[in-house]
């Protein structure tokens, strides 16, 4: 298990400034390249260190200030020559040149050019200054024009991201939508063809009967109308037929497909199988199919395992494979459109689910519907 080190933002910059702190300190007092001013150079160092440990609180106040301390250093004395003060200085230039807004960023551009600028114009200040300041000044605009577009990219990609999650969502519970009108058109169906074959053998001395189931039948051929209709709107294929769906009495004809396709499967029933609502039935056997589609995708040279266990009030399902451990990661990771699918299925009749890598490796998908 690889160990990630995730230090707070805010307490690694104090450590940072601290250390330049205590480096400029020394660079000074014992460094052969800053006999100058020592005095002045031991003070202005952990004032710049200072800023580095503001800088993400105040990012905008942190670079002036060093934009400032710097300028009046190079305009009064010289520029220092100890590399913990120029370190502690891009650090907090980088914090004005990224972090802070627009207008903030014009104030801590001028705090930036305007005193080497006046000092030129008047004739004063170190030789380069200019010079350097024009490229600093360029270096800010790139560095924050990169940086920025990086950002925007990264927004963009996860609202695409988020968009794309919830068209998934969109087109998988209209795919359950119409599989649940199929498999209630045709429970449907089947009343309204009892109900006339039944009015049509009584005789006359049984009237009301006869009405009512006259009146189930004209009910029930309704119902079917206005359900063809609303499958008119959900299906995104005009050839797509209406069709018997599959239940659990098919996982072990599926189970074979899958072994035939080349992933080894076991199949293990517990407790007294029993009649389920159709829509269970239909939901535990999509469930299953989608489990196994993944692990024949992805889990490579591996084994799964379907288990199905009947509950006196649930219907829990167990898919597990014993493959790859990144591929599992990926798969968890990407969260595709059959996640999505068994998600959402499980959502509509108020169970549980859960899908995730296994500690040992592999992947395992785990539902349970409740049936009571």
């Amino acid at each position: 298990m690889r160990f990630r080190f995730h230090p707070d933002p805010l307490k690694l910059d104090g450590a940072i400034a601290a250390l330049l702190a205590v480096g400029s300190e020394l660079e000074v007092w014992l460094g052969a390249g800053a006999s100058h001013d020592r005095v002045v150079v031991a003070v202005a160092g952990p004032l710049m260190a200072a800023t580095v440990a503001v800088r993400r609180l105040y990012p905008a106040q942190a670079g002036i200030s060093a934009a400032l301390l710097a300028n009046v250093l190079a305009l009064e004395w010289k520029p220092p020559s100890i590399a913990t003060f120029g370190i502690a200085w891009m650090c907090s230039i980088y914090a004005l040149a990224v972090w802070t807004p627009s207008r903030r960023f014009l104030v801590g551009v001028a705090a930036v050019a305007l005193p080497t600028l006046v000092a030129a114009a008047i004739g004063s200040g170190p030789s380069g200054s200019v010079e350097f300041t024009v490229v600093t000044l360029v270096v800010m605009l790139l560095v924050r024009r990169g940086i920025r577009d990086r950002e925007q990219r990264a927004e963009i990609a996860e609202r695409e991201r988020e968009v794309a999650a919830r068209e998934a969502v969109v087109e998988e519970r209209a795919r359950i939508a119409r599989e649940l009108h199929d498999v209630i058109a045709h429970n449907v169906s089947m009343m309204v063809v009892q109900a006339g074959a039944e009015r049509r053998v009584l005789d006359g001395a049984n009237g009301s009967t006869r009405e009512v189931l006259q009146t189930i039948e004209q009910i029930g051929r309704g119902a079917l109308t206005e359900m063809r209709r609303l499958l008119g709107m959900l299906r995104s294929d005009a050839g797509d037929p209406l069709a018997p769906q599959p239940g659990l009495d098919d996982v072990a004809t599926l189970v074979t497909q899958v072994r035939e396709a080349g992933l080894p499967v076991e199949l293990a029933i517990e407790g007294e199988p029993r009649d389920l609502p159709a829509g269970i039935g239909l939901s535990a056997y999509r469930i299953v199919q989608e489990a196994l589609t993944n692990a024949l995708k992805h889990a490579g040279d591996a084994h799964a395992q379907v288990s199905i266990r009947y509950g006196a009030d649930s219907l829990e399902l167990e898919i597990v494979d014993d493959g790859g451990g990144g591929a599992a990661a990926s798969r968890a990771a990407r969260g595709g459109h059959g996640l999505v699918g068994m998600r959402e299925r499980v959502a509509l009749y108020g169970g549980r689910f859960d899908a995730s890598r296994r500690p040992g490796g592999g992947f395992a998908v785990r539902a349970k519907l409740p049936i009571a």
